[in-house]
């Protein structure tokens, strides 16, 4: 008895499907729509060279760095909420578990960006320590970092 059965083929995301992301550029001072791919290439020339992860915002939107925007010559900073990067930033969505489109809209983007950031790269660059007498201390200083990194 022949089968007349059709078969439907499970087609995956495609990889090569640009996302939606924002770029923020300290250099030209915008926040603007951006399209990628999850090409680690497509990323990495969107920031301008190495991407190291940035933050998290509570969106679960990953913002992604230049790694080496301190070692440039005249390097541009924005910070977003209290912290502060060097170089572009490429805001993207959650990974689920592969990168997602951005789930923040440029306009919130730009209302939490500010740049002209004035920073001494020296002293960036200086490692700092720090000492905790109990380990509750330490955590307590690891949950207010978060928070103040969330809010």
């Amino acid at each position: 008895m022949a089968s007349n059965s059709t078969k439907i083929a499970k087609i995956g995301p495609q990889l090569s499907a640009p996302l939606r992301a924002i770029l923020i550029d300290p250099f030209r001072r915008v926040v603007e729509a951006h399209g990628v791919d999850h090409r680690l290439a497509s990323l990495q020339a969107a920031v301008g060279g190495n991407i190291a992860w940035g933050t998290e915002l509570r969106t679960g939107d990953v913002l992604y760095v230049d790694d080496e925007a301190l070692l440039k010559r005249n390097p541009a900073f924005f910070a977003l909420g209290r912290r502060t990067f060097a170089g572009c930033g490429l805001l993207v969505g959650p990974e689920r578990p592969r990168m997602t489109d951005v789930v923040s809209t440029v306009e919130e983007i730009a209302k939490r960006v500010r740049f002209g950031i004035a920073m001494d790269v020296d002293k960036l660059l200086t490692a700092k320590c720090t000492t905790f007498e109990t380990s509750e201390e330490f955590f307590k200083y690891l949950r207010r970092q978060r928070d103040e990194e969330l809010e």
